[in-house]
């Protein structure tokens, strides 16, 4: 079997990051099973041209997979290139656009879906200048999304083209079903997380002080901790701007911010992280909180980022939207035992649920104090969270048995062709 995957901006730096982990993990088992896989990408200067990733081929074409609803002839070209038996295509509803244009390559096409129908309420969580920053394109795309018709993306859904629809959650196949897509059609393939069977995690008062001075912090301080982009479409404004209301109430309040930056080289992306690094700077300075917030910039490597999550009293993760879905960043901390603060978008209601972490409203830093506040105040509830979650975590399948379940999905699709 030969397998096409078209899927944006796919890199050695992108891989580790949610939604191309997803393929990443998914891609690379089959491959390691004999299959072809070939993953269609964009480049920029920096990216070759052709290269190989743990048996996965890239081929990355001339202008970003986005420019297909113009410029449809270099994409099929290098797809029809492959002589796929199945082509998959990576992305969001707005694929509906860019499938219809594809109907010369007359392959089985799957369609990975890995974000929500989109709703302009999200204007309600973001700012003007959020809105207008050009870097902000996760933000334009979901605005794009709850602007496009439902009875587009129901008719390419439900239209001979698509052989099979894949979800990463349940959230995402009831948002399709509600909207007419035939539920036949919808597969829910779910994402997870690497799991480590030797993987000791620090349960004990005396263990967690000791992490807390390992990582420069005082026994007897609380820890909250936000990891990931600094954007502030993530909520670190909110978590930012929630701590002087906690002061009065947690007077040992610590917030720690770990910043990733992604890519490490400079360029526009890299300039906009560290733009956004430095407003939150500007805010702490405004807020007069310099003593009890600490950014550290930069990818942490796995070891030292546990480090910070299981030393960390909370984990605070109060998104405005989410990119896809699920956010890795709240499986990874509940797998940690970690009672986590997050925020009522996309399928967090089901992953956090009410007795496995706190869920607010997003840009509300005034519900995210008072959520700090009483988890501060009641040890033994917050405790009962981060078990509640851990189980949670252990229980989700491991990349292998979700890509097994891929697996079977394109065999069954490789068969049905094969005999029509």
């Amino acid at each position: 079997m030969n397998l096409t995957v078209v899927c944006e901006s796919f890199d050695r730096s992108s891989i580790l990051l949610q939604p191309w982990r997803y393929v990443y993990e998914i891609s690379r088992r089959i491959a390691a099973r004999g299959v072809l896989v070939t993953v269609i990408s964009d480049t920029d200067s920096a990216q070759p041209e052709t290269e190989e990733i743990e048996k996965i081929r890239i081929s990355r074409i001339g202008h970003p997979i986005l420019m297909t609803l113009f410029r449809k002839g270099e994409l099929v070209k290098a797809i029809l290139k492959n002589e796929p038996d199945i082509v998959v295509w990576h992305g969001t509803p707005l694929g509906a656009f860019y499938l219809s244009r594809l109907k010369a390559v007359k392959k089985p096409m799957v369609w990975i879906i890995d974000s929500d129908l989109g709703s302009l309420q999200v204007l309600n969580r973001v700012s003007i200048r959020e809105i207008f920053d050009l870097q902000n394109s996760s933000l334009w795309i979901q605005m794009l999304t709850a602007l496009l018709p439902r009875y587009v993306i129901k008719r390419v859904a439900n239209s001979t083209l698509i052989s099979k629809i894949v979800v990463p959650t349940d959230y995402l196949e009831t948002c399709l079903r509600k909207i007419g897509v035939d539920a036949s059609k919808i597969t829910v393939v779910p994402s997870t997380l690497e799991k480590e069977d030797d993987l000791k995690i620090p349960t004990s008062p005396q263990s967690i002080d000791r992490l807390k001075e390992d990582i420069g912090f005082k026994a007897d301080d609380f820890l909250v901790t936000y990891f990931g982009s600094p954007s502030t479409l993530r909520g670190t404004d909110t978590v930012v701007r929630s701590v002087p209301q906690t002061l009065g109430k947690v007077g040992n309040l610590k917030l720690v911010i770990l910043s990733r930056r992604k890519p490490a080289k400079p360029n526009a992306e890299h300039e906009y992280f560290e733009h956004e690094e430095m407003r939150l700077k500007k805010l702490i300075r405004d807020l007069g909180i310099e003593e009890h917030v600490k950014i550290i910039p930069g990818t942490q490597d796995k070891s030292r980022l546990r480090q910070y999550l299981c030393a960390s009293d909370i984990i605070a993760l109060p998104f405005k939207i989410i990119f896809s879905d699920p956010p890795l960043s709240v499986l990874e901390a509940m797998s940690l035992g970690k009672a986590v603060v997050t925020t009522n978008v996309g399928s967090l209601s089901d992953i956090v649920h009410h007795d496995r972490g706190v869920l607010i409203e997003p840009s509300h830093p005034d519900a995210l104090a008072q959520a700090v506040i009483y988890l501060a105040e009641h040890q033994e509830e917050r405790l009962w969270l981060g078990q509640n979650a851990q189980r949670f975590a252990a229980n989700l399948p491991d990349w292998d048995l979700v890509a097994r379940k891929f697996t079977s999905l394109m065999e069954e699709i490789y068969d049905k062709n094969s005999k029509s």
